[in-house]
């Protein structure tokens, strides 16, 4: 996929609909490079939501507002399988996508057969720490693929040579919020198979979702978690998609409900119409690049762009301008091996010589009004700072409606610091 910046005329349009761009109203301006922590939020999303939460009435009341209710729900769950893909399958709700990743692994680890499971190094904890509790629970080996601090990812043998005809679940990542490396979930689903034909797989897709194209039906994949939050829409919820064979196996439902149906109590219809808002946003931005009228394709062709935006910017924080130094430049900057930028989101894990990651989070935001995150040796990060060999590191990661000019603005408070 090329890289391509969006024009300015189109970033000021994307720039436009979204709530608090560059500004906040506790610290004035500033620029937002920590989309990972959770993106900033459409207009449409925040005034559906205010919009649609206002009405009292319940699901199934047979008024018209109860009817109304309905009827956002529905387009919210048809516009949930058109994000991912699922023309088969089921959605299912969750507090978060965490908990969502929780309640996926707890179907399929206690009710498949099987002797281990496969996860990586690079799982953010609601993954790797929610397999390693119910293989602990069952008894099962838990082998984790181990990272490449190359290109910090995981290569696909070092998944392949951990499955055998005893694995009972492969789990994994698609695209880490530490290191931004992106991984090939079709060539992974496809050769795992080719080794355990009934192997159930599950993806935790948090990071992925807000930046590129998704077929969770062209892969194969048994199960798939998100959050909104991420992608431009509504915090406290989370979803997973489930194939047909993943819906149906034991799991928490109310007994009158079919046996494939994941939803328990009465979601408030209002989140749906929020994700529906977000979807009718990227349509929009498929819309300047194509003709359909077709709500998958545009938002396929939204999908498209956005990567090609979002490996324009990683390289111009890693190789610089004309006039300003790139990361992989700064003498006092270290950055881990990152591999084939194609393959990654732009999020990039770097330290500066003489500080801690909070120290540079700090001085990013005090001195030049530039948020980024500081990624410490704690529970959700640990892991993957050990397989990085680092002790900590700032993490700078961006959105598609982050321009060339914050990218600048960030490269040349990083030289100031040297």
């Amino acid at each position: 996929m090329e890289a391509k910046i969006f024009s300015p005329e189109l970033l000021k349009e994307i720039r436009d609909k979204f709530i608090y761009i560059d500004w906040d109203p506790y610290t004035g301006k500033r620029i937002h490079i920590e989309a990972s922590g959770g993106s900033i939020r459409l207009k449409s999303v925040v005034d559906t939501y205010a919009k649609e939460t206002c009405l009292p009435s319940e699901h199934h009341r047979g008024n018209p507002a109860s009817n109304h209710a309905d009827e956002v729900f529905e387009k919210g769950m048809e516009d949930l399988k058109i994000f991912v893909g699922g023309k088969s399958g089921q959605i299912m709700p969750a507090l978060s996508g965490s908990q969502a990743t929780f309640l996926i692994l707890n179907s399929v680890i206690n009710h498949i057969p099987g002797k281990n499971i496969v996860t990586t190094q690079l799982e953010h904890p609601s993954n790797l720490d929610g397999c390693k509790y119910f293989a602990d629970l069952r008894g099962l080996e838990l082998r984790v693929a181990k990272l490449s601090r190359k290109t910090s990812s995981i290569p696909i043998d070092s998944i392949l040579e951990k499955i055998d005809k005893d694995t009972c679940l492969l789990s994994f990542v698609h695209a880490s919020n530490v290191t931004g490396a992106v991984h090939n979930v079709g060539t992974i689903v496809k050769e795992a198979r080719k080794i355990n034909p009934d192997l159930y797989i599950v993806v935790d897709a948090v990071q992925y979702t807000p930046h590129g194209p998704i077929d969770v039906e062209e892969w194969g994949v048994d199960g798939y978690a998100f959050s909104p939050y991420k992608v431009y829409c509504v915090k406290g919820c989370g979803f997973g998609y489930l194939s047909d064979r993943l819906a149906k196996l034991p799991h928490w439902k109310l007994a009158g409900k079919t046996e494939a149906d994941w939803v328990l109590g009465s979601p408030g219809h209002q989140i749906y119409g929020a994700f529906s808002a977000m979807i009718d946003y990227l349509c929009w931005l498929g819309s300047k690049f194509s003709d359909s009228h077709d709500r998958r394709e545009l938002l396929n062709v939204a999908k498209q762009q956005i990567y090609q935006h979002m490996m324009a910017l990683s390289e111009r924080i890693l190789k610089g301008t004309d006039n300003i130094d790139g990361l992989w430049d700064m003498d006092h900057v270290t950055v881990p091996g990152l591999g084939d930028l194609s393959d990654r989101l732009c999020i990039i894990p770097f330290n500066i010589d003489g500080m801690t990651a909070e120290e540079a989070k700090n001085r990013y935001e005090k001195e030049h009004q530039i948020r980024i995150c500081a990624r410490n040796y704690d529970a959700y990060n640990k892991q993957m700072l050990d397989a990085l060999g680092m002790p900590y590191a700032a993490r700078l990661s961006a959105c598609h409606y982050n321009t060339p000019k914050e990218i600048d603005e960030f490269l040349k408070a990083t030289a100031s610091f040297a």
